[in-house]
């Protein structure tokens, strides 16, 4: 009996022991179970990773004033540096509390500027090359802004240029080319030789015609505004790149896309367009045209085999307009395997805005690059000329001393000369060719080289005396 009890209360104690009290969940939504569970190594990068530096050189008078209008025209990042490189000291004085100013060549020059002579141009930045590269130094991008024809802007752009790529600098150049109906045909040639040269020694490159700037403006703005659409699209273009640099959005275009675009793409066009239509294939494509039509660059984009384009959109943008967009340049650049990088930005912005950069390819056919190469225009044959311009016999400089201006032999091959097109627009460039008036003394034939304006009285007299014996019907027109 006793073992009986035993069992019975072992089994009560067992029952007692298994129950469990009732217990209520609640849920405490102020702590966050996954706090602390995601993998983050931001604190240790450092704070440069990511930032890069870029740096803009407006060069020359021309590329002074893009950067007056460029720091008048917007705010810029922190990481984006903007210089005025200068031979002619009052010019600087005038933007110098709006950016950086550097005067070139202040020893040889003393900031009496180049006398439109590029050699004198290329001699000042000898002189500064070592604070040049101390300037660059760290640099990422860099953005070179000139005109080219004259002085300053097409002698020292281009050995900027050489020294950032010795440097190993992505360098980018955006370039006024001048009238040749305004400003000249020896100015024209002059830039179309040191644009060559300014080619060869930067990684991508974009002009932008004074011509076209002219033709596609109408007649109806002022000659100041014209000339100022040059600075805006000059600002427009390099404030777009920084932007996919600095500025992350839906669809991200990095530092590594646009390193690889202008590596790849020698020469580029770029245009902006708001659509101010309602959205439509249609109407994306057209608008992209005209603003192609219109452009101020005479570069080609048949064939372009590489694009960029930024989309800023809102909600009301419908889901195929990328694939409208890469259609429309498909067609334009008559190429189906384009390859494109988009990326997008939703804004609150009415219109929709579309950017975009196209690779251009040489055109052999049409637009041979038809300089020749003369030896006279390496650093090494044009310093012996220009220090004999610049420095008297003594080598001391010669304040008083007026820097004589020369005769450019920018000389076109008469062999490869012709027709430059663009669009429906026809510009014909004429030979620079050498004259030589003949004496003869003592039954020998003496040459002596003239001047440009020698050359012009020869032609003029050599005219009258046609028409003196001759009558022509003139025709206005022609």
């Amino acid at each position: 009996m006793d073992i009986l009890n035993q069992i019975i209360n072992k089994v009560d104690d067992n029952n007692k022991q298994e129950q469990k009290p009732e217990t209520t969940f609640q849920a405490n939504f102020n702590t966050n179970p996954l706090k602390g569970k995601f993998l983050n190594n931001l604190d240790d990068v450092e704070e440069n990773v990511g930032n890069f530096d870029i740096k803009i050189f407006g060069v020359g008078g021309a590329g002074c004033n893009v950067i007056k209008h460029m720091r008048n025209a917007r705010p810029w990042a922190d990481n984006v540096d903007i210089f005025a490189f200068n031979t002619d000291v009052t010019a600087l004085r005038k933007i110098s509390n709006l950016s950086n100013v550097y005067l070139l060549g202040k020893k040889i020059l003393r900031g009496s500027g180049s006398g439109g002579d590029p050699y004198t141009g290329k001699m000042a930045v000898e002189e500064d090359k070592e604070n040049i590269k101390n300037t660059l130094k760290g640099t990422d991008i860099l953005f070179l802004v000139a005109g080219l024809g004259k002085g300053t802007g097409s002698g020292a752009t281009p050995e900027i240029a050489r020294i950032a790529k010795e440097m190993g600098i992505l360098t980018v150049a955006v370039v006024n080319l001048p009238s040749i109906n305004s400003e000249g045909n020896a100015v024209y040639q002059n830039a179309l030789l040191h644009l060559k040269e300014l080619k060869n020694n930067v990684d991508s490159i974009t002009t932008i015609s004074n011509d076209l700037i002219i033709k596609n403006s109408g007649d109806d703005i002022s000659f100041m505004k014209a000339f100022e659409k040059a600075n805006e699209q000059v600002t427009n273009t390099i404030s777009e790149i920084c932007d996919m640099i600095n500025i992350a959005t839906e669809m991200n275009i990095d530092y590594a896309d646009l390193k690889s675009f202008f590596k790849q793409s020698k020469t580029f066009s770029f245009t902006s367009i708001l659509l101010d239509k309602e959205y439509s294939e249609t109407n994306i494509k057209n608008a992209i045209c005209t603003s192609l039509r219109t452009s101020y660059t005479d570069i080609n984009i048949d064939n372009a085999d590489k694009i960029i384009v930024n989309l800023k959109i809102n909600d009301s943008t419908p889901p195929t307009i990328i694939n409208d967009v890469t259609k429309t340049f498909k067609s334009i650049t008559k190429n189906n395997e384009l390859s494109l990088v988009c990326g997008v930005d939703y804004t609150k912005n009415k219109n929709i805005k579309i950017s975009s950069l196209v690779s251009a390819k040489e055109d052999t056919n049409n637009k041979k690059d038809n300089i020749e190469e003369d030896e006279d225009f390496k650093f090494d044959s044009y310093k012996e000329q220009t220090q004999q311009r610049i420095f008297s016999d003594d080598e001391n400089l010669d304040s008083s001393m007026d820097l004589e201006k020369h005769d450019n032999e920018a000389i076109i091959d008469p062999k490869e000369l012709e027709t430059f097109k663009t669009n429906n627009y026809h510009k014909t460039y004429i030979n620079k060719e050498s004259f030589f008036e003949k004496e003869k003394s003592d039954n020998v034939e003496k040459q002596e080289t003239l001047s440009s304006d020698e050359c012009v009285n020869l032609i003029t007299q050599a005219m009258t005396d046609v028409l003196k014996t001759t009558t022509i019907a003139l025709n206005t027109d022609n």
